[in-house]
């Protein structure tokens, strides 16, 4: 690749023109960009996260469109629709299925709430990638406080849990730039997903473990990304017991894992975490 000369450099693979949208399925992209180092100004071929606008249509109807990596939908429409408290058993799901031309995710349900036309009235603009949307993040009626037993764990074992999570993502060593999440018994990591938003990674993660009929309850939930009101309203709504994340929690994080009886644990990295609320799960010794 010859090192740029002049002003006329154009990123001619245009990373996120209408043509990659016709199928884009691949997980990421290339990029023609212009590399700095020192002095020395160089165009090479890099590569991106992919990110599409994907419609979920519920029964026949558009619902919300979501910014994401389009990698495991049908998990991530599942996912965002059991945090949401409009899906709660397998056999209510009549059809789920991709369609590669808008791209959308097709699901039909039988059993819905009676109420939940008036749950998606109100939306609020959320703190995650690319200003998400949820519906139901301040309802507390779908919410519900964890009293799981037996979910201990020494801080060796999240160390060595870190580790392996650090590690596994291949898409984030590649690009830098997706989110991950996984579900742990405390001893192995039984899940991964990831994605260009970590709401949409944790619902990936949520939806792959409810389609492969595995409960999340007395699980272990990691993230790579910070964790505001969102994240922990899916992990007290999926009945988690305990939530690691390398990243930051924000206030409203802490009060919800406080009142809704969920080990919160920040800033896991190394040796070092902040345990926030609820540490008689973790083992000292």
């Amino acid at each position: 690749m010859p090192k740029h000369s002049g002003p006329g450099y154009q990123n001619s693979l245009a990373p996120c023109s209408a043509a990659w949208y016709i199928p884009a399925v691949d997980a990421k992209r290339e990029a023609l960009i212009l590399k700095i180092s020192g002095s020395d100004v160089e165009g090479v071929i890099d590569e991106v996260a992919t990110e599409l606008p994907v419609r979920l249509v519920l029964n026949g109807e558009p619902l919300v469109t979501l910014l994401c990596t389009p990698t495991e939908l049908k998990e991530l429409a599942v996912g965002f629709l059991l945090s949401e408290g409009i899906l709660r058993d397998k056999a209510a799901i009549r059809k789920l299925e991709v369609s590669g031309s808008d791209p959308a995710v097709l699901i039909e349900l039988a059993d819905m709430p009676a109420d939940w036309e008036k749950m998606f009235e109100k939306k609020t603009i959320s703190s995650g990638c690319g200003k998400g949307i949820t519906f139901t993040s301040y309802r507390t009626d779908l919410d519900r406080r964890n009293e799981a037993k037996g979910s201990s764990m020494s801080l060796n074992d999240i160390r060595i849990l870190l580790r392996t999570f650090r590690n596994i993502s291949a898409l984030y060593l590649e690009t830098g730039g997706v989110h991950s999440a996984a579900l742990s018994d405390g001893k192995d990591i039984l899940f991964f997903s990831e994605d260009i938003g970590r709401h949409n990674a944790v619902d990936k993660l949520i939806g792959k473990a409810f389609l492969q009929e595995v409960s999340v309850e007395n699980k272990i939930l990691l993230t790579s990304g910070r964790v505001t009101s969102e994240i922990m309203t899916k992990a007290g709504r999926n009945n988690f017991p305990i939530l690691i994340s390398r990243a930051a929690p924000s206030c409203m994080a802490v009060s919800y894992a406080e009142d809704n009886g969920i080990t919160l644990v920040g800033f896991a990295r190394g040796d070092r975490m902040n345990i926030y609320t609820w540490p008689d799960r973790i083992r000292m010794t």
